[in-house]
């Protein structure tokens, strides 16, 4: 188990500290899961804690220093049952480009000290955090414990998947799953009171509060926060007798704004795309592949049926019709509106001179094809529904057709508009991603001119959940990662074994990134983790530069 220097400090210091006079009547009770902030602005930021008590009338304070001796603002909150007694303020009035430490007081005394930032009004560089996909029944949470242990990492950008919605026995099963980390509750979560409780048993690792204590987050949500495979319209984990999906989403998406330290652009809707700007080096847009814009993804099963078992001219033909559908520019991820809203975004960013346009989303960008010899690399022991799975997935790939349609290569239109849209109003386009569980370090291209770099793309691999080395476990070390790139010439390098978190810094000359991997997720002591470095330079005009590993 890691735990952040800087919280064991924060946590310590609290317990020394007194309430003000004036604090003493106000509610008493707890400050039940930590405290948190994110979205910073040049004069403000989001803070954020849960408490539980009394009337619930809390405080809070931001000070220039952590004894609180020098304060920048205070107010007071109001925690209520309505919002699961989560308490957001959007603290305003702060300076640009410093860092602050908060905390929230009752009249039973003071939460933990957290530390955050505002963004600069003019800065040299940019370090962000990247983390997805941390189921907690799959193991510890070693990533974001040490996340918050660095002190160059200045704002954490979370692409999704930050709860999963399944039940006991589900994913992962009970044989995997890790002792002592079982789902609370047990089952599927699908109403308001499930979400809540599940974000509450979340927020009891130690790891994820001393993340959220130490460093501001900007945050995204994928399918889990939902459902499975989430759409506008459905999800494949969400069946009629679980009620209206409408209903589940609005569930579901009140317990995220809730427990989430970030603002809500819409209170009419479940909008989530914003932007944040970071001097002239950095625009972050987060956006919404998931839910607000995106159709049904295709399905390999029920399009190409029992001819996926087999090679020949029907089954030819019959992938061809298939690949017109896949083709079709109807078929959106971001919908319109938000199309010509990250269009907007790129163009004010470009003529603010800013060098980086960094794009915190969902799944990965990058085409994947499955190379020849996957299909070898499946364990004996495996379930004869993983190797037909990886079999599949082969021989789609001999006929240059992806794996994995929840991804963008489902929508290859809408990717290829969203790449033209880099190349036209961009300056230098950076994708991050999550969602498949391993590594992916894109060079993407422009869609009519393979010379020109569009965007290149860091895809993070998950916090705890097994990707594509669990249906290929018997591949031997460095098998899976050079059978995806043999396949996929635009993928600079990945990494298909390892759990961990992205570390990119940004500066006017140059994007350098790490891969911070950690080989066992399944122990409460973290491992030490294996670093791979990689960097890419930005140009004036004329996209980013390629990859260098």
């Amino acid at each position: 188990m890691l735990i952040a220097r800087r919280g064991l400090l924060f946590a310590g210091a609290t317990a020394v500290m007194t309430r003000p006079a004036w604090a003493q009547a106000l509610s008493h009770g707890a400050f039940t899961h930590g405290v948190a902030s994110g979205d910073p602005l040049t004069d403000g930021v989001i803070l954020w804690t849960r408490f539980v008590g009394g009337d619930g009338r809390i405080a809070w304070e931001v000070s220039e220093d952590e004894s609180f001796a020098r304060i920048a603002a205070r107010g007071e909150a109001q925690a209520t049952p309505v919002s699961d007694f989560c308490v957001k303020v959007d603290t305003r009035g702060l300076q640009p480009g410093r860092q602050y430490f908060y905390r929230f007081l009752a009249g039973s005394g003071p939460s933990l000290v957290g530390r955050t930032r505002t963004a600069p009004s003019g800065a040299d560089s940019l370090s962000v955090g990247l983390a997805s996909c941390a189921n907690y029944a799959f193991g510890h949470f070693h990533a974001y414990g040490h996340m918050a242990a660095r002190d160059d990492i200045e704002l954490v950008l979370h692409t999704g998947d930050y709860i999963y919605e399944y039940g006991a026995d589900e994913y992962p099963s009970t044989e995997l799953a890790v002792a002592g980390r079982a789902f609370d509750p047990d089952h599927e979560i699908v109403t308001l009171d499930d979400y809540y409780r599940r974000y509450q048993q979340y927020h009891t690792d130690p790891n994820l509060l001393a993340l959220r204590a130490a460093k501001p987050i900007a945050a995204t949500w994928d399918d889990h926060e939902i459902a499975n495979d989430a759409t506008s319209t459905g999800a494949q984990n969400h069946q009629r007798n679980e009620g209206l999906y409408a209903d589940r989403v609005a569930a579901a998406s009140k317990a995220y704004f809730d427990w989430m330290p970030i603002r809500r652009p819409d209170e009419t809707r479940a909008r989530l795309y914003r932007s944040l700007d970071w001097g002239d080096v950095a625009r972050i847009v987060l956006l919404d592949t998931r839910y607000i814009g995106r159709v049904r993804q295709l399905d390999y099963r029920r399009g190409l049926g029992l001819r996926l078992l087999s090679d020949g001219a029907g089954t030819e033909a019959a992938v061809a019709e298939f690949r017109t559908q896949l083709l079709d520019p109807a078929r959106t991820l971001l919908g319109g509106e938000q199309e010509a809203w990250v269009a907007e975004t790129f163009a004010a960013s470009k003529q603010r001179g800013q060098t980086w346009q960094v794009v915190a989303q969902q799944i990965a960008m990058g085409e994947q094809i499955i190379g020849a010899g996957a299909a070898a690399m499946v364990s004996p022991e495996a379930h004869s529904n993983v190797r037909r799975y990886v079999t599949v997935a082969e021989r789609l790939g001999r006929m240059h057709m992806p794996w994995n349609l929840d991804a963008w290569d489902g929508y290859p239109a809408a990717r290829d508009r969203f790449l033209q849209t880099c190349t036209a109003h961009a300056t230098n386009a950076v994708i991050l991603g999550g969602d498949s569980h391993n590594t992916w370090i894109n060079n993407l291209a422009a869609p009519n001119d393979a010379s020109r770099m569009a965007a290149i793309e860091f895809a993070g691999a998950s916090v705890t959940s097994p990707g594509l080395e669990q249906a290929m476990a018997a591949g031997a070390p460095g098998a899976r990662e050079a059978m995806m790139r043999s396949a996929n010439p635009h993928l600079a390098w990945c990494d298909v074994t390892n759990r961990g978190y992205g570390a990119l810094k940004f500066t006017r000359s140059a994007c350098e990134a790490e891969w911070v991997a950690f080989a066992n997720v399944r122990d409460a002591e973290a491992p030490a983790p294996t670093i791979t470095r990689m960097s890419a330079t930005p140009s004036a005009q004329g996209g980013p530069g390629p990859w260098t590993i």
